[in-house]
């Protein structure tokens, strides 16, 4: 009877019986998936995590071969007995793909990634024979990443490149080397690569850079970080192909930049004030962070010849800085200035003349207060952007004095101004400096402001910038730095 009981209770009007969904049975969706797409998927993972997909069921046994990317690394293997388990795991995992392309027709391979944070010199056979299956296998992407450790001598272990990758890699598109050494004891013959970084690299010869763009006729991408050199020497490119080029902390001196196609060009923290530039007139995108060690004149001279710049970056670095900038550029669209390097010192003013940029659009602006900016050929349609560095735990009667300058010193006509400050106090102009201040400071029309303002303190932030400029017609409060 209880048990018939139990059965009436189930059957109650408004109980309904949950049907169990395929998630609270664990039911695999993944393998619903086309094998393509989760090839693809797996494509993402490291190479460790793909081949062990492969106990999963039967269907998955192969699947594994597919996965045209192959990623290693060894950061998580610091004890010796960790790291020749990493050497032989990766030795038996390229024999069975080698293996694996005699009977599965779409197991190629298109990108390796090696990362080694643990390189010595005794393991350079086993990163010989991993590129070299790279190059015989028509790898398109290669990244090569080394941290070499110490030797006796407390000198870095360079691993030089084998003579099959440099003179045989006819496929290779894209490629990243890290903590290597390259010479020009081979002639390089990388016919279609497209991209190029060389990262803490060193360059055992002079001419090393050039006979490597030389053996690289379709390189459109280079990218140069903190490389050294064995001897000083000064550094020259020459190319028809490349289009975009970033020299950063480079050791030496940029002497020669030959390649009249070239459209991007980012220089930072290098020497700019040897640098022959002349060719470069297809610049679109400039970026410099330099010690500049040269007078204005010359860095204008360099801009007004670049018929069809458009994005322009400036920034301060350190001991040379730029003081005094006039801009006349004819297809200038953005221009940033970067004066952060040297922000916190209020005695360093900078003047920034846009002489002539009748297509500028918007001009941005980070450091400090010290700042004054005129155009004389002016636009409606500029909008500009001011991201103030200077933090005070008190803001005094001189802060607001020099605010105010640096809000008259910004004689432009603006379409849109963003004001970025670090607190709101920095806005709330007191009373006391109100009595010796005119008004209104300026004419501006759109104001958006970004900064850590509480509730309670936005009602005397609005008066104040209405105080500022009476003739705005918006004003926004958003909360947020864009530092």
């Amino acid at each position: 009877m209880a048990k018939k009981g139990m059965e009436r209770n189930s059957r109650r009007p408004g109980r309904k019986r949950v049907k169990p969904t395929s998630s609270m049975m664990g039911e695999d969706r993944i393998s619903k998936l086309p094998d393509a797409l989760i090839v693809h998927i797996m494509s993402f993972l490291p190479t460790v995590d793909v081949v062990r997909t492969c106990l999963l069921s039967k269907r998955w046994k192969l699947l594994w071969y597919s996965v045209p990317t192959i990623s290693f690394s060894d950061h998580t293997c610091p004890k010796s007995q960790a790291l020749r388990k990493f050497y032989n795991y990766v030795d038996n995992f390229l024999e069975h793909r080698k293996r694996g392309m005699n009977f599965i027709p779409d197991s190629v391979i298109t990108s390796l990634k090696l990362r080694v944070d643990h390189y010595r010199r005794s393991k350079v056979c086993r990163l010989d024979k991993w590129l070299v299956f790279a190059v015989e296998n028509k790898v398109k992407e290669l990244n090569l990443h080394l941290w070499e450790e110490y030797d006796e001598d407390d000198e870095h272990c360079y691993y030089c490149l084998p003579k099959t990758l440099l003179v045989n890699a006819i496929y290779l598109t894209v490629l990243k080397l890290t903590r290597v050494e390259l010479d020009s004891r081979y002639s390089f013959s990388f016919p279609s690569l497209k991209s190029l970084t060389l990262n803490l690299v060193q360059l055992s010869d002079i001419d090393v850079v050039d006979k490597l763009l030389l053996g690289s006729p379709s390189l459109e991408k280079l990218r140069l970080i903190c490389c050294s050199s064995k001897t000083d020497h000064e550094i020259q490119i020459h190319s028809l192909s490349l289009k975009f080029l970033e020299i950063e902390h480079i050791w030496g001196v940029v002497e020669h930049i030959e390649a009249k196609n070239l459209e991007s060009l980012e220089l930072f923290g290098v020497c700019f004030n040897k640098a022959n530039l002349s060719a470069c007139k297809a610049i679109r995108d400039l970026s410099l962070t330099c010690d500049w060690g040269m007078d204005e004149s010359s860095l204008e001279y360099f801009i007004s010849n670049l018929p069809l710049l458009e994005n322009l970056t400036l920034s301060n670095w350190y001991e040379f800085r730029l003081d005094r900038i006039k801009i006349s550029s004819q297809h200038l669209k953005r221009f940033n200035l970067d004066n952060s390097a040297s922000y916190i010192d209020d005695d360093d003013e900078m003047t920034v003349i846009i002489e002539s940029a009748p297509k500028l659009e918007s001009f941005c602006y980070k450091g400090s207060i010290k700042l004054s900016i005129s155009m004389v050929e002016s636009t409606n349609l500029l909008n500009g952007t001011f991201i103030i560095l200077k933090r005070q735990q008190n803001y005094d009667a001189n802060w607001f004095i020099n605010m105010m300058n640096f809000l008259l010193n910004l004689n432009c006509s603006w379409n849109t101004v963003s004001l970025h400050v670090g607190s709101v106090e920095a806005l709330i102009v007191p009373e006391s400096v109100k009595r010796v201040c005119r008004s209104p400071l300026v004419y501006w029309e759109h104001l958006k402001v970004f900064t850590e303002c509480k509730p309670e303190r936005e009602s005397a932030l609005r008066d104040a910038l209405l105080w500022i400029s009476p003739s705005l017609k918006t004003l926004s409060i958003a909360k947020g730095i864009y530092f």
